[in-house]
C-alpha cells in the first residue's frame, strides 16, 4: 500500500496535469485582480480525505510572501483558500504573476502540488500582433503568458523596449504605443523597415496575476533576494519532454531587467539653446556611453555587443565590451540636426538602448 501511496505522489509532482493523490487544485473563476482596490482572491480546492491544508504563495523569482491555511484539519471536499493580496507583513504585493503551492497533511502523509514542476515556459507560437495606425498592438494569448515587446528597425537598430517579459492574461490584449522611440526622438511606425519583436512564454499553472499597484516589483523584491529559489522551475526544464520550452522560465526577472544607459557627450562641448551638443563637421569627439549606477551594481562586471548607428545607420561595434566605454565619434552627416543611437546586448539576452540629439555645424 506504502509504495501505491509514492507512486501517486511521484506522479503528482511530474506529471503535467496539477493534480493529486489527495490535494487539487479546482478551476478559478478567474486568475487575476486587483488587491490595491480591495479586491480579493479565492483559490479553491479539492481535498479526498480529512487533512490540514495550505497555499504557499511565491514571487516568480522563488520568494514565500504569503502562507493561507485551514489550521485544522477540514472535512473531505471542496475548499477555498482567500487571499486579499498582501504578504507576511500585510504590504500588498507589486504587480506580477504569483505562483501558488498546495500543501496537504493527512494521517502523517504529506502532500505538495507545485505546478511550476510541471507547467509553464512554454513558447507561444503563431501570435502574429496587429498594430492599428494609432499605435495599439492587440495580440491573442492561448495561455497567460509573460509577453516581450520591443520594436526598432529591421536588421538595425532597437529603438524602444515597450515591455519585458510582463505578465498578461490569456485571450485577446490590448498593448498601448505611441509609435516613438525611447527617447521619443524617433517615429519609428511611419519608417518603411520598421519592425516588432515580440516574444512569449506561458506561465505555471494557477499563476494569479496582480495589478492596480505601481509599487515596483524589484524594489520590493531586492530585500528578500536571499530568499529567492529557482529550483522548483529548474526542475521543470530538467524534465520537460519539449524543445519549446523557453530558457527565460527559468531566469530570475531581477536578472531580466534591461539596463537603462546613456550617451554622454564632452562637458565642454559648445550646445545651442535647447542644450543639445553641437559639432563641428568633420570634428572628431569622445563620448562616453554609461548605465544607470543601480543597474551596473546589480548587473557586475558583464560583457556586452555594442553597436551605434548614426541616423538609423549603422557605423560601429564595439564586440564584447564593457559599460562605460568610451568611443571616437566622428559624424560624416551634413550640416543640421542628426540622431545618435547606441545598442548593448549581452550574451544573456540583456539589452539596453538609447538615442540622442546632435547638431553639425
Amino acid at each position: 500500500m506504502q509504495a501505491v501511496i509514492r507512486f501517486f505522489i511521484i506522479l503528482s509532482l511530474f506529471s503535467g496535469v496539477a493534480f493529486a493523490g489527495n490535494i487539487s487544485f479546482l478551476p478559478y473563476e478567474k486568475n487575476e485582480f486587483s488587491p490595491i482596490l480591495n479586491e480579493k482572491f479565492s483559490i479553491p480546492f479539492k481535498l479526498s480525505e480529512k487533512s490540514v491544508a495550505s497555499a504557499e504563495i511565491y514571487t516568480p523569482d522563488g520568494v514565500l510572501v504569503r502562507i493561507l491555511t485551514t489550521g485544522s484539519a477540514v472535512k473531505k471536499g471542496e475548499h477555498f483558500f482567500e487571499w486579499d493580496g498582501k504578504d507576511i507583513n500585510g504590504v500588498v504585493v507589486p504587480n506580477e504573476a504569483y505562483n501558488i503551492v498546495l500543501k496537504s497533511v493527512a494521517n502523517l502523509r504529506s502532500e505538495i502540488v507545485d505546478p511550476r514542476k510541471t507547467s509553464g515556459g512554454i513558447v507561444q507560437r503563431n501570435l502574429n500582433p496587429k498594430i492599428s495606425i494609432d499605435g495599439k498592438i492587440t495580440y491573442n494569448l492561448p495561455k497567460p503568458s509573460r509577453v516581450l515587446i520591443r520594436l526598432g528597425i529591421n536588421s538595425g537598430a532597437m529603438l524602444r523596449s515597450l515591455i519585458n517579459w510582463v505578465p498578461k492574461n490569456s485571450g485577446k490584449n490590448l498593448q498601448f504605443w505611441d509609435g516613438y522611440d525611447q527617447n521619443h526622438l524617433i517615429k519609428i511606425q511611419k519608417h518603411k523597415d520598421f519592425k516588432i519583436i515580440f516574444s512569449a512564454f506561458s506561465l505555471a499553472d494557477y499563476s494569479i496575476i496582480t495589478t492596480g499597484n505601481r509599487a515596483s516589483y524589484f524594489d520590493y523584491v531586492e530585500k528578500y533576494a536571499h530568499k529567492a529559489s529557482l529550483d522548483a522551475k529548474k526542475q521543470r526544464l530538467h524534465s520537460a519532454k519539449t524543445k519549446l520550452m523557453s530558457p527565460y522560465y527559468v531566469r530570475s526577472l531581477s536578472d531580466m531587467r534591461e539596463p537603462k544607459i546613456d550617451i554622454v557627450f564632452p562637458e565642454n562641448i559648445k550646445r545651442d539653446s535647447n542644450g543639445i551638443p553641437v559639432i563641428k563637421m568633420g570634428e572628431k569627439i569622445r563620448i562616453k556611453v554609461v548605465m544607470n549606477d543601480k543597474d551596473a551594481l546589480r548587473m557586475g562586471k558583464v560583457k556586452y555587443e555594442i553597436t551605434f548607428f548614426d541616423d538609423l545607420e549603422f557605423i560601429a561595434e564595439e564586440e564584447m565590451g564593457y559599460v562605460p566605454i568610451s568611443w571616437l565619434f566622428s559624424p560624416q552627416n551634413k550640416k543640421g540636426k542628426h540622431i545618435l543611437t547606441v545598442n548593448i546586448a549581452s550574451f544573456k539576452g540583456h539589452v539596453g538602448l538609447t538615442s540622442s540629439l546632435y547638431i553639425i555645424e
